[in-house]
């Protein structure tokens, strides 16, 4: 009783932590998102107003569904790159293991700043890149495709998230027990189908919480659009932040914020059940394999 009483006595100023930074600006930005603006004041007279423009702007709905399809499609390009990274250092690295994870990382020590100009470097019209494929003679003139644009944007965030991916594909692949692969080898499985029997289904986990670690800093990158994007750097965060700023529609800004956290909510619940569902789920709940 003594341990439980001091237990929860420790865990006060934790709750107290997250309530004060973490849920009540959540709770005050899902109030102003009822609120309405006119001129440069806020008029505190709840209505779904903002939802409703929301719903019927065409660019709001884009900037959403494009947001997440980028999200979406680098989850993918990483789970590809990512596979046989997190399988190699899992099952085929073992006295430099620490070592491969560690320079894996080493990227994401320095700032965000670092690595976007990093990659303007290499992709500009003057960059290494150009200069190589000139020097060779595969082009005349440098590729302006290669920065300012999709192509930048994607291979940019692919490159700040793929560590993200590979951990957690690391960590299924370190629970995949390789008696399983023997077994299902015995019994006459080719390579590629006790992939699809085995290994993908038991690494899930590792792909889907690595997955939506990727897909929810995607749809959240402000930076990585806004410098090597250009023309297509406009995105429904940056419109949130232009709505809190030079806009001065804090509700509306409000609104938008609270049905980006909605649908990433809606994601986050169903990943919960499917990994839950999974063997691995079951063991780390302590429920029945």
């Amino acid at each position: 009783m003594k341990r439980i009483t001091i237990g929860n006595a420790l865990s006060v100023p934790v709750f107290a932590a997250v309530a004060a930074l973490c849920i009540a600006p959540l709770a005050i930005l899902f109030a102003y998102s009822f609120f309405s603006v006119s001129f440069v004041a806020i008029i505190k007279d709840p209505s779904f107003r903002n939802y409703m423009r929301i719903a019927g702007s065409g660019t709001y709905r884009w900037l959403i569904f494009k947001a997440f399809l980028s999200g979406a499609g680098i989850a993918v390009i990483t789970a590809i790159i990512g596979y046989p990274v997190a399988w190699f250092i899992a099952k085929r690295v073992t006295i430099y293991k620490s070592a491969l994870l560690t320079l894996l990382l080493v990227p994401l020590y320095t700032g965000d700043l670092v690595r976007i100009f990093a990659w303007r470097v290499l992709l500009g019209a003057e960059g290494v890149l150009n200069s190589l494929l000139i020097w060779l003679g595969v082009v005349d003139k440098p590729i302006d495709a290669l920065l300012f644009s999709p192509l930048a944007t994607h291979i940019v965030l692919a490159y700040n998230y793929l560590p993200f991916m590979v951990i957690g594909l690391w960590l299924a692949f370190e629970a995949l027990d390789d008696r399983l692969l023997e077994a299902a080898r015995d019994l006459g499985a080719g390579s590629r189908s006790a992939f699809l029997r085995v290994t993908m289904p038991l690494t899930m986990p590792g792909l889907i919480a690595g997955s939506l670690m990727v897909f929810v800093m995607v749809v959240g990158d402000y930076l990585t659009p806004q410098l090597v994007g250009g023309a297509s750097g406009i995105t429904i965060i940056s419109a949130i932040n232009d709505l809190f700023g030079t806009a001065f529609d804090w509700p509306l800004g409000s609104a938008i914020a609270w049905t980006m956290l909605a649908i990433l909510a809606l994601f986050f619940a169903l990943a919960a059940i499917v990994i839950s569902r999974s063997t691995l789920g079951k063991a780390l709940v302590g429920g029945e394999a």
